[in-house]
């Protein structure tokens, strides 16, 4: 295991050493998320870090308020260890994810606990600055915005690029590029961190969910489009741009409907919510019934889901899948169910443990978004965290 806090002799060693030091901090912060408390030696053996590296990154920590040291645990032999905890109050965060119609906001203390969670329709008007800034001044009122670590705002990607046909289904078209965080970071007088949905829902697992466990999953976000978020040895893969994960763009079928991107037979045709709105409403005009026409859509939905998730499991062989997202749970419920089995890849041998459901549901990528100030707070540095 490398040191977090080698002192490296190039560039390209700099860069290496200070991931290092953000992969390490980020760690031993889960470590406390997951236990509560421990000692120096305890998080050595939980993290595989070197003591001396556990004692730079918790005396780096202690420095800047994030953790504290608890007391001594009692012991009935010998000095009783100094255990290590998160200074909750240390601060909180902010994270708000939104889309055409609706947003989640949440605020957490540095443990990653909720303070205050609130919900509501998106604005009518587009004036999508100005309504952000509404609600990070109005937490900022009740908790302090000297407090504040930052705000993770999360919204349906890709960013910086254009299809050639319409927008992203529930995407805002004036939050899809990268420099709404400055003019945000501006307005506001905080830092803002921008992150596509599913990768910041994938977090949320990670945190908070299924995936407390895992470092090696992939998350299916179900909602107006299908995203996908890639966690990689505990960490989200985003990419040389901070689009990878367009699973709703993987190709399924090259004869089939047409796609907003450009192709046919992408995923989202037949998976997202719009898709399915769009074939009940073809149904209802066909004179079909309700319930039958429903349930033609589910089983349309996860044949074109079971070959999707076989093309995943190919590529990244994850511990498990993750389904989840904006899609009501009882809908993720009955798709899930419906996928008559998934089809055979190199993950074949684990059976049942091959796919989970999230229970988090749309609150998944709020939660990722209120971590991601806090992860940046836990670094030596800039984290590059959704730039």
């Amino acid at each position: 295991m490398l040191d977090g806090n080698a002192s490296p002799r190039s560039g390209l060693s700099a860069n290496s050493a200070s991931r290092v030091r953000h992969h390490n901090r980020r760690v031993l912060l889960h470590a406390l998320r997951l236990q509560g408390s421990l000692s120096r030696a305890e998080l050595a053996r939980a993290t595989g870090l070197t003591p001396q590296a556990i004692a730079n990154i918790v005396e780096d920590l202690i420095g800047a308020g994030l953790v504290r040291e608890a007391g001594r645990r009692k012991a009935k032999r010998g000095q009783p260890p100094i255990e290590i905890e998160i200074a909750k109050d240390g601060g909180y965060a902010l994270g708000i994810r939104i889309d055409t119609t609706h947003y989640h906001a949440v605020a957490a203390d540095l443990a990653g606990d909720i303070i205050e969670t609130r919900e509501g329709s998106a604005p009518a008007d587009g004036e999508w600055l100005d309504f952000l800034s509404r609600i990070y001044a109005d937490f900022a009122q009740r908790f302090g915005a000297e407090r504040c670590l930052g705000l993770g705002l999360v919204t349906p990607g890709p960013f910086d690029t254009s299809w050639p046909g319409v927008p992203t289904p529930g995407a805002v078209s004036a939050l899809q590029s990268r420099a709404i965080a400055e003019q945000l970071a501006e307005k506001t007088g905080s830092d803002v961190l921008l992150e596509n949905d599913a990768t910041a829902a994938a977090l949320g697992e990670k945190l908070y969910g299924e995936a407390r466990n895992l470092n090696d999953f992939f998350y299916v976000f179900i909602g107006e489009g299908v995203g996908g978020g890639i966690v990689i040895r505990a960490e989200p893969y985003r990419g040389n741009r901070g689009n990878a994960g367009e699973f709703g763009h993987a190709i399924i079928d090259p004869h089939g409907p047409q796609c907003y991107c450009g192709n046919r037979g992408c995923l989202g045709q037949y998976l997202s919510l719009s898709a399915m709105r769009r074939d009940l409403a073809a149904a209802e005009a066909r004179g079909e019934d309700a319930d039958a026409a429903l349930e033609a859509w589910i089983a349309r939905a996860g044949e074109a889901l079971s070959l999707g998730l076989t093309t995943v499991e190919n590529l990244f062989d994850p511990e498990t899948i993750i389904i989840g997202g904006a899609a009501p749970l009882a809908l993720l419920e009955r798709l899930v169910a419906n996928l008559r089995g998934l089809r055979p890849s190199v993950r074949q041998d684990f059976g049942a443990d091959r796919l989970r459901l999230s229970t988090l549901g749309e609150r998944s990528a709020a939660l990722g978004a209120s971590a991601l100030p806090i992860l940046a707070a836990t670094t030596s540095g800039p984290a590059n965290i959704g730039n």
